[in-house]
């Protein structure tokens, strides 16, 4: 009985220090969790109430006002005798106002491309309140970018410029907490915080929306300006707002930055983006029209229309065939062949799969360049 009692004993002893033991271990890991977030709960304000604005201190040279005026032209046969009687002007200056940030010490600066679309004058008024008239680099419609660049009176660059840095926009993380610059309703340099509340944003703007978004307060006045992590580096360039006043509404989106410098080189070379096109005008395949002409597919874009002369028309394809796979990938959406389409160049071949009747056929298309969006019809591709 005895030999079996101290075994007991020793278990039950032994049982209870293990059970100390790990109290112990807990309290100490509860501790340093505690600890560890208290420091870095700690670091966290620290970066809001004393780094930030040291940062924000640094980086506001490096953005930009954006003043454009457009000259508009009064015509009314026949009216000039009564015009000048009454001192109206035969012009008419309108004015916008947007952001924009400089990207290089030789005078780039990236904007909006609807912030200076058909602006006869654009002047960039920088933080230390010097201005410069600006030349119009290169635009995009498709990505709504616009490169500019500044010159001095003389001709030359502004010296002591201040470039903002461009990050890596893959890298943002849903809610890291970012801020916005710019020329909100005009007032001038303003900064606002928020987070980034979603990536890869689509908001049926066009083809190509890959938006950030942010809840960081961004107003008229904001387009064409940067989006900054807490690096000082832009990840965006503010383009857009969902609101019902036309105010922030806690629903901005912002052109990620590596977009932008993908384009960079083409905007400084061609003064465009050289994309392609295929020459069509179609819609999208509906459960209706599927099961009127008793189709074998569920999805694909009907063409209705196709550019005489152009790629797809002289590659063969008629006006109501369906068009099912550009370069393999089945498509839907209008949006989803133009995103397939840009990831080829103007003078490259491009594979679509089209049903003609109760046939499938495999056609190649040798694509051109995308001409001026003013002088086609819209919904073209």
């Amino acid at each position: 009985m005895a030999p079996n009692l101290r075994s007991r004993m020793y278990t039950y002893k032994n049982t209870s220090h293990q059970n100390r033991g790990a109290a112990l271990l807990w309290a100490i890991v509860l501790t340093g969790i505690f600890v560890l977030g208290w420091i870095t709960s700690a670091h966290a304000n620290a970066v809001i109430s004393t780094d930030l604005p040291d940062l924000v201190e640094k980086i506001l040279p490096g953005v930009a006002n954006i003043s454009s005026t457009k000259i508009q032209k009064t015509m009314a046969y026949g009216m000039d005798a009564y015009f000048q009687m009454w001192g109206v002007p035969k012009e008419q200056r309108q004015s916008s106002m947007g952001s924009g940030f400089i990207i290089s010490k030789d005078g780039y600066v990236f904007t909006n491309n609807h912030v200076v679309d058909d602006a006869d004058e654009v002047v960039v008024t920088l933080y230390n309140r010097k201005s410069y008239k600006a030349k119009i680099i290169g635009r995009d419609q498709k990505l709504d970018l616009a490169l500019l660049r500044i010159r001095d009176k003389d001709g030359n660059v502004p010296a002591d410029l201040v470039v903002s840095a461009m990050g890596d926009s893959e890298k943002t993380r849903i809610a890291e907490p970012v801020f916005a610059v710019g020329n909100p309703f005009g007032l001038g340099h303003s900064v606002t915080t928020g987070i980034i509340s979603a990536k890869n944003r689509t908001i049926g703007v066009g083809a190509l929306d890959n938006f950030l978004q942010t809840d960081a307060s961004i107003n008229p006045g904001n387009s064409g300006g940067p989006l900054f992590n807490f690096k000082g580096e832009v990840i965006g360039i503010n383009t857009v707002i969902f609101s019902k006043s036309g105010q922030s509404a806690g629903l901005g989106f912002a052109i990620p930055m590596n977009e932008a410098k993908a384009i960079l080189e083409d905007l400084k070379k061609y003064g465009r983006v050289p994309r392609p096109w295929l020459g069509i005008l179609g819609q999208p395949l509906s459960p209706a029209l599927q099961a009127y002409y008793g189709l074998p597919i569920d999805h694909g874009i009907v063409l209705a229309n196709l550019v005489e002369g152009g790629p797809s028309e002289t590659a063969g394809l008629r006006i109501g065939d369906i068009l099912v796979s550009v370069n393999g990938t089945p498509v839907r959406e209008n949006s989803e062949v133009e995103r397939e389409l840009y990831k080829k160049k103007p003078s490259e071949t491009v594979s679509v799969k089209v049903m003609r009747k109760s046939k499938t056929l495999d056609l190649k298309v040798k694509l051109d360049e995308l001409p001026k969006l003013n002088n086609l019809p819209q919904g073209i591709i």
